[in-house]
């Protein structure tokens, strides 16, 4: 059955149990009426005859009786009085049994299962009509059968009411002060509602006349719903400050505690998303694993026929060829360095990005480094007819980091700059210092137009020469950022027109004296 269904069932029964009720204390109350007066009519007429035969036996004189008083006279001859009627007794009996019963049933057969009133929100009805009655409100206009039936149907509510509270454990959720604060969607205007709640059930006594019960009742009333507003407002701020803690277990990456209160909802959501969270962590965790195995795999399987392609290539170079067959050798072994370099540089980046290749650190000097990388770079430097132009801070930088992979960032950055650098122009490397990292800068022009963002270009297998007209594999960069994050440092790129510029920031630390 539907809580509505359920709950419109319970108010018929309670109307009709105080219906039942009323009307049957009204007929036992007409019934004893009607038996008094005719008792005290026969009384009075007893007592009339008596005294009038003793007045004639004194003074022979008769009085006679009443003439609208009838006397009846029993067979016997003796006097009895009239018996009232018994109908109205035991169908006021009736009525009132009936109407024990149907209250029974709205109450516990029936009983309240969502809260309505509240135990708050039934004292400060309470107080209402306390307070309205002290001041003869507009209830004194009602004929007084209406009247106590609302006020008995009204009381029976509150019982049930009070019942469904009593079996939810008294939970503070069915206050009406923590419902009408819920109902705020900003917590200041929620504080606001439960405070102006407190200061209203506080006030009403104030409007009650002076007379000593009512103005207890109400004062009563409207402290048992202060009370109860200023224990939802001390649980308010338990919920917050729980809900608080959450927020900081979930920055932490700990499980989630929902805890029923007010914030519940919010805890329950936080919980779901931490959970996706680290669905989401697992998928990508055992996809880059899996990614990792396959390229390790197909790397190892590839590394086998290029080096006997490379080894034979290189036999054949002896033997005599005609021309023809020289310049398809020459192909052959070129297309094959690169196939080996390629792979190469997938299984290093592979092995750097997964962790399984744990850095060295060793004190270095970095325009050292720079120098030698630049100096290896020489001669293509030369036929691509670039120079690179020097803007060091100092003539020494010395620093701990791992120098391999910091040797092969800077001459991915070279070789990048190499392939894609307008021929004529400058490649300018800047070397500064902070207080916390050594930042290095590397800014060459491009010789095609540069349409793509940084974050695109950092993306493996990217290119920003979309027409591929130049050799690359578009592992540069990617490689260039994984070493340079592997040691600690940070990598990125900008462009700005025809600049195309490579940052790489290496953290300082405390040298060991």
């Amino acid at each position: 059955m539907s809580l509505k269904r359920r709950n419109i069932i319970a108010w018929i029964l309670i109307l009709f149990s105080a219906m039942c009720w009323i009307f049957g204390k009204q007929m036992l109350s007409s019934s004893n009426v009607s038996s008094d007066v005719s008792t005290n009519l026969v009384d009075t007429t007893t007592t009339t005859i008596s005294t009038s035969t003793i007045l004639q036996q004194s003074t022979e004189v008769t009085y006679p009786l009443l003439p609208d008083t009838p006397i009846d006279t029993p067979a016997d001859g003796k006097d009895e009085p009239p018996r009232p009627n018994a109908l109205p007794t035991i169908a006021g009996n009736a009525l009132c049994i009936a109407a024990i019963v149907l209250a029974g049933v709205a109450i516990f057969v029936f009983r309240q299962k969502d809260p309505l009133l509240g135990a708050d929100g039934i004292a400060i009805t309470a107080a209402v009509y306390f307070a309205y009655v002290g001041n003869n409100g507009w209830i004194y206009a009602l004929h007084p059968t209406i009247v106590n039936i609302l006020v008995i149907g009204w009381m029976l509510l509150c019982i049930r009411e009070l019942w469904g509270w009593v079996l939810s454990k008294c939970s503070l959720s069915w206050c009406i002060s923590k419902r009408l604060s819920n109902r705020c969607p900003v917590p200041q205007l929620s504080l606001l509602a439960l405070v102006g709640w407190i200061i209203l059930s506080l006030l009403i006594f104030f409007y009650v006349e002076y007379r000593y019960a009512l103005y207890l009742a109400s004062l009563l009333c409207a402290a048992v719903s202060g009370f109860f507003g200023v224990l939802w407002l001390w649980k308010y701020g338990s919920d917050l400050n729980h809900f608080q803690k959450q927020l900081n277990r979930y920055q932490q990456g700990l499980t989630i505690e929902v805890k029923n209160g007010t914030f519940q909802p919010i805890e329950a959501q936080l919980l779901e998303v931490q959970a996706q969270h680290e669905e989401a962590i697992r998928t990508a965790v055992t996809s880059e694993r899996f990614k990792v195995e396959l390229i390790s795999n197909v790397s190892h399987d590839l590394r086998t026929p290029l080096t006997s392609i490379l080894g034979y290539s290189e036999l054949l170079k002896g033997e005599a060829l005609t021309p023809e067959g020289q310049e398809q050798l020459h192909r052959l072994h070129q297309k094959a360095g690169y196939m080996n370099d390629l792979v190469e540089s997938l299984f290093e980046l592979t092995k750097v990005s997964s962790g399984v290749a744990e850095s060295k650190q060793e004190e270095i000097d970095l325009i050292r480094l720079l120098e030698q990388t630049i100096g290896l770079f020489e001669d293509q430097l030369v036929s691509a007819g670039l120079t690179v132009r020097r803007h060091y801070s100092s003539d020494t930088v010395l620093l701990t980091t791992d120098g391999a992979r910091m040797h092969q960032v800077f001459a991915n950055l070279l070789g990048n700059a190499i392939k894609y650098a307008l021929s004529g122009t400058r490649i300018h490397l800047e070397v500064t210092e902070n207080e916390s990292n050594f930042r290095i800068r590397m800014t060459n022009t491009a010789s095609y137009e540069m349409d793509f963002s940084p974050d695109e270009i950092m993306q493996r297998f990217a290119r920003g020469d979309k027409a591929r007209s130049t050799q690359g594999s578009g592992l540069g960069l990617a490689i260039a950022q994984t070493y340079t994050e592997s040691v600690g440092g940070t990598f990125h790129v900008s462009v700005d027109g025809d600049q195309f510029n490579a940052i790489v920031e290496l953290p300082k630390t405390e040298r060991v004296l």
